[in-house]
């Protein structure tokens, strides 16, 4: 009997404690160029809400009080993703050194012309992703400790 407990314990999946492991499409079963329908009703079965976002081609889902996701779209196309992480500094910091740990192991080096600190590119692939750390002290935000990781996966042709 104990045993099976501990089996059944050790089998059963626990959340990640990663701070970045949701900032991925496959998380919330969406996919670059899917139609906003199927993308709301994938969103929706699995519990999210989806909000009006600033214009009539973005959407929103707020995953906590310190994450978002938006969904920009292009002809009723998912054309990009942006998944946001606002954090104290030191956490937001630590939170793009996990993630671009992440997108190695996923998708190898990223571009090595981008001379950054701040951003990682991969546009050799589609879609696109690029993360951007803003953890500038001086900033508005900085002045209060605070920072910004975006993960955005995209369509890389422009809008028509």
């Amino acid at each position: 009997m104990i045993l099976s407990l501990i089996t059944l314990f050790l089998a059963t999946s626990f959340p990640s404690v990663a701070k970045t492991s949701w900032m991925a499409p496959e998380s919330f079963r969406l996919v670059i160029g899917m139609s906003r329908v199927e993308a709301t009703k994938a969103l929706e079965s699995s519990g999210w809400t989806v909000k009006a976002g600033r214009n009539e081609d973005e959407a929103i889902v707020d995953y906590a009080d310190d994450k978002a996701m938006t969904l920009e779209f292009n002809r009723e196309r998912l054309h990009s993703i942006r998944f946001e992480l606002f954090a104290f500094i030191p956490e937001v910091r630590q939170a793009f050194k996990e993630q671009q740990t992440l997108l190695r192991k996923t998708h190898g080096e990223p571009k090595k012309t981008l001379k950054s600190k701040s951003v990682v590119l991969y546009d050799d692939r589609l879609p696109n992703i690029m993360v951007v750390l803003s953890d500038d002290p001086k900033s508005e935000y900085g002045k209060k400790g605070l920072g910004y990781l975006a993960v955005r996966y995209y369509d890389p042709l422009p809008p028509r």
